[in-house]
């Protein structure tokens, strides 16, 4: 890791652990796979699961946006 990927005191550091899975579904009869997703807070243990990858975008997305507040 290069010096300056390294973030700073003056910069915001966000840390999130994504997990993927697959899950068997049925849909009209037949048997398919759908991915599942979380996300994960490691400094504070708070996880949320998503359906969606899509789901899972906007909530980080809403995430990145609230920390701007801060």
């Amino acid at each position: 890791m290069k010096r300056q990927d390294i973030p700073n005191k003056a910069s915001r550091y966000l840390s999130y652990i994504v997990r993927c899975w697959q899950e068997p579904s049925v849909h009209a009869g037949r048997e398919t796979r759908v991915w599942r997703f979380s996300l994960q807070n490691p400094s504070t243990s708070q996880r949320r699961g998503f359906a969606t990858l899509e789901a899972l975008l906007i909530a980080l997305q809403e995430e990145l946006a609230d920390d701007k507040d801060n």
